[in-house]
C-alpha cells in the first residue's frame, strides 16, 4: 500500500474512533465482514466529512464498484426556463 493510502487509513481510524470506538486498520483491509460493519456503523452517525472518508477508503480498498455515466437514453432533458428579456427599470437612471 502506498503513503497516500496509509495516511487515509490512519485518518480515517482517528475519526471514526470518537464515533464509533476502536478501528482496526490492519483487519478493515483484511476483513470484508468487518469493514462493512464498520462502514455501515459510519453511515449510520451521518458525520459528513466522516462519511466522505469512508468512501474514499472504500474506493481505495476496492469495495465500491465504479459507476457507468447514463447512456443517452436515459438522460431526461431538463425543461429551459424562457428567459423575455425586458429593459432593466431598477437603475438608478431609469
Amino acid at each position: 500500500m502506498e503513503n497516500r493510502g496509509l495516511v487515509l487509513l490512519s485518518k480515517f481510524s482517528v475519526s471514526a474512533r470518537r464515533l464509533i470506538g476502536v478501528v482496526n486498520p490492519a483487519k478493515l483491509i483484511k476483513d470484508h465482514e468487518y469493514s462493512a460493519q464498520i462502514f455501515q456503523k459510519v453511515s449510520e452517525f451521518g458525520d459528513e466529512e466522516l462519511i466522505m472518508l469512508s468512501l474514499e477508503v472504500q474506493n481505495m480498498l476496492g469495495m465500491m464498484s465504479v459507476t457507468t455515466t447514463p447512456t443517452p437514453e436515459k438522460i431526461v432533458p431538463i425543461k429551459s426556463v424562457e428567459v423575455i428579456e425586458q429593459k432593466y427599470m431598477y437603475g438608478a437612471r431609469s
